[in-house]
């Protein structure tokens, strides 16, 4: 009940959020989860109250028939105290199998959270990971890589060569800073005409204001989000090992790139029920020798059901703190896109030098801005009263 409870808030606040929310956010890709676990839930709920309901009925009369002074004597009271006996072992056996049941469909939903979360994570590693945007980064602090910069340093390094034998060393090539100090020398004493000079020094000088101001800030964006990159491939290892360490609980040694690959789900969540099944005692056999029992019902072997219900919360246990440590990275991600949102949108002269400015870094804010959307909506899982998602996962009560 407390499971329902917690699935039912969730299902609520989670229509209400997607109501204002775009249609990539994580209220929408988890919500056919949340619709499905609703279902699932209930369903179990239902079939096991169906199944307890008359056995309690009937436990309650019997009591009242016991307490009947006029039952109790060996006679009479002898076969309502062996039934009350057999009601309450029944129910006892028929609340341990729910419970297990329940921890199996638990279990099932963490193995479909972790199936998600990598599919985020893989998503997050496409955009982490384009070469294209980096190697973009470092052209654009380079004034080298600037066809009006290279025409203007040409014509600066043959006057500074016929006047002085003077020729730009290959150090300069690579640091914006000294070629910034040699194009604007070589402007003021290389000669030429004044109006010749006037032409030379617009043509570079956006150039030269963007990459020497905007150099420190875009390396900034460069390293982070190399480091990002990083620690999105340690959280991808991190998924593959816990999916390996909660499968091979019910004994599927399958990796999870290649269950992924080959969609071997469904042989997944076939062993989970049959592990329960063992443990449950419902084999072939036992279901012959249970059809022998006054109640129809084989208790299942308490060493069995013991290792199962541990092996399943012990998977239940782990997806609920990865669930927390990828929370942590997408808020993370957040907080850097937004400092990168911030560094490429600083650039005071953007307006005079629109026309110079290269392509490379209008894509680049774009990129940041749609990367940061993503961080915002698509990768970032909901926040339901704080804490529901693990409520459903742990079954832990619900405030």
């Amino acid at each position: 009940m407390v499971l329902f409870l917690a699935l039912l808030c969730l299902r609520l606040q989670n229509v209400q959020a997607s109501n204002g929310h775009p249609s990539d956010s994580a209220y929408i890709w988890i919500q056919p989860w949340i619709e499905t676990a609703y279902s699932e839930l209930d369903q179990l709920e239902r079939e096991h109250s169906d199944r307890t309901e008359p056995l309690r009925m009937r436990l309650h009369d019997v009591d009242n028939t016991l307490a009947d002074p006029r039952n109790r004597t060996p006679e009479c009271g002898f076969p309502f105290l062996w039934e009350k006996i057999q009601l309450e072992e029944t129910l006892k056996g028929l609340e341990q199998e729910h419970e297990i049941k329940l921890l199996k469909l638990r279990y099932r939903k963490s193995i479909e959270i972790v199936k998600m979360l990598y599919e985020k994570i893989l998503s997050m590693d496409h955009h982490l990971s384009s070469l294209k945007a980096q190697q973009g980064l470092s052209n654009l602090s380079n004034p080298h890589n600037y066809p009006e910069f290279k025409e203007a340093k040409g014509i600066i390094e043959d006057r500074m060569k016929k006047k002085f034998n003077f020729q730009m060393p290959a150090l300069f090539q690579t640091n914006p800073f000294l070629s910034a100090a040699f194009s604007i020398v070589g402007l003021a004493v290389g000669g030429g005409e004044d109006k010749e000079k006037k032409v030379n020094i617009e043509k570079i000088a956006c150039v030269l204001d963007f990459t020497v101001r905007m150099h420190n800030d875009l390396n900034v964006i460069y390293y982070e989000t190399g480091y990002l990159h990083g620690a999105n491939l340690t959280l991808k290892k991190d998924c593959e090992a816990l999916f390996s360490d909660c499968a091979r609980q019910v004994g599927y040694t399958i990796p999870l790139v290649s269950c992924r690959d080959g969609d071997d789900w469904e042989r997944l969540y076939s062993m989970l029920d049959t592990y329960v099944a063992k443990a449950l005692g419902e084999t072939s056999n036992n279901a012959t020798l249970a059809s022998n029992t006054p109640t129809g019902l084989l208790a299942p072997d308490p060493r069995l059901l013991a290792r199962a219900t541990t092996n399943l919360q012990f998977s239940i246990d782990r997806v609920g703190l990865f669930i927390e440590k990828y929370s942590n990275f997408v808020s993370q991600g957040g907080e850097y896109y937004k400092k990168f949102s911030k560094i490429a949108s600083s650039y005071e002269n953007e307006k005079a030098c629109s026309s110079t400015l290269p392509d490379q870094f209008k894509q680049l804010k774009n990129d940041i801005d749609e990367t940061l959307d993503k961080f915002n909506s698509a990768y970032k899982m909901p926040e339901v009263q704080g804490s529901k998602l693990k409520d459903m996962l742990y079954g832990t009560a619900v405030d």
